[in-house]
């Protein structure tokens, strides 16, 4: 069986319907947010959100600024990035400022699940063995 907890999309409304749906499928419960501003919110609301998928821009801001977000409200909560098209730049700086994944459109039904039941059984320690949180935000990470 696998793990169900809280979740946070943090994506515009016109993105989010189709990976929405199939969150609430996989997921107990999952809170939308269109803005960096909405998923502090949520993230200072709600303190068994394990999980934030964001897009990848916003409109105050991008993953990176949810990442930071995660960081200092949610400590324990992996975060995956959304992105229309992804190359091996973007994931790699994902994982080094301590993103646990990317996920590309489309969102295929399998690879939700694989990338939620691997963020649901890997140990934070093990995942931020890989990656590590920046201290303050990086000119070269926002770009992305």
């Amino acid at each position: 069986m696998q793990h169900r907890s809280n979740a946070l999309l943090v994506m515009p409304h016109e993105r989010a319907s189709g990976l929405m749906a199939q969150l609430v499928d996989i997921k107990r419960k999952v809170w939308a947010a269109t803005s960096c501003e909405e998923a502090a919110t949520q993230l200072r609301d709600d303190p068994d959100i394990s999980l934030v998928l964001t897009d990848l821009s916003l409109p105050d801001g991008s993953w990176f600024d949810v990442l930071n977000l995660v960081g200092d409200l949610h400590p324990g909560a992996k975060v995956v990035v959304c992105a229309r098209i992804a190359d091996e730049r973007l994931w790699t700086k994902v994982l080094e400022a301590g993103g646990f994944d990317v996920l590309v459109e489309p969102y295929e039904e399998s690879e939700v699940s694989r990338i939620l039941g691997c963020a649901a059984r890997v140990p934070l320690a093990h995942h931020l063995a890989f990656g590590s949180r920046p201290e303050a935000p990086l000119q070269s990470l926002r770009s992305a």
